[in-house]
C-alpha cells in the first residue's frame, strides 16, 4: 500500500488528490494535510463583489467533500517535513507518507520590489 500526502487544499491540492485518487488502487491512501477547513474559489472573488455570487457559493467545507471520493482529510498546520523518516509533523501528529505533494501555493513577496504591493 502506497500512501501519498497532499499538503495544501487549494487550487492546485485539491485537484492533486483528486487524480491521485482516481489514478490508484483503493488500497493506497490519499490524504489531504490543510490548515483551513473551507476551500474559497479565490477567482470568483470579483462576482462575490458584483453581488453576481455570494461567498457561500463559492466555498465549501472540505473535509466532508474529501470523504466522499474516499480521500483522508487532516485540518492541521504542516510545521515540518521530516523526508529522512518520509513524515508530515502536524500539531495533531506526525502523517506518514512514501509520497508527498505540496501545493500550498505561493508566498508573495511585496517588499522585494520597492512600491510593489498593496501598501504602494
Amino acid at each position: 500500500m502506497a500512501r501519498v500526502v497532499i499538503i495544501g487544499a487549494s487550487i492546485g491540492g485539491l485537484p492533486a488528490a483528486y487524480e491521485a485518487r482516481a489514478f490508484l488502487a483503493k488500497k493506497h491512501k490519499v490524504t489531504v494535510i490543510s490548515n483551513v477547513e473551507s476551500f474559497h474559489f479565490v477567482p470568483s472573488n470579483p462576482w462575490v463583489a458584483v453581488g453576481w455570487r455570494t461567498r457561500k457559493d463559492i466555498s465549501f467545507q472540505i473535509a466532508p467533500v474529501l470523504a466522499k471520493k474516499g480521500i483522508e482529510f487532516v485540518h492541521a498546520t504542516a510545521d515540518r517535513i521530516d523526508p529522512e523518516q518520509n513524515r508530515v509533523v502536524t500539531a495533531k501528529g506526525e502523517v506518514p507518507y512514501d509520497y508527498l505533494i505540496i501545493a500550498t501555493g505561493p508566498k508573495l513577496n511585496f517588499g522585494a520590489v520597492p512600491g510593489l504591493g498593496p501598501s504602494g
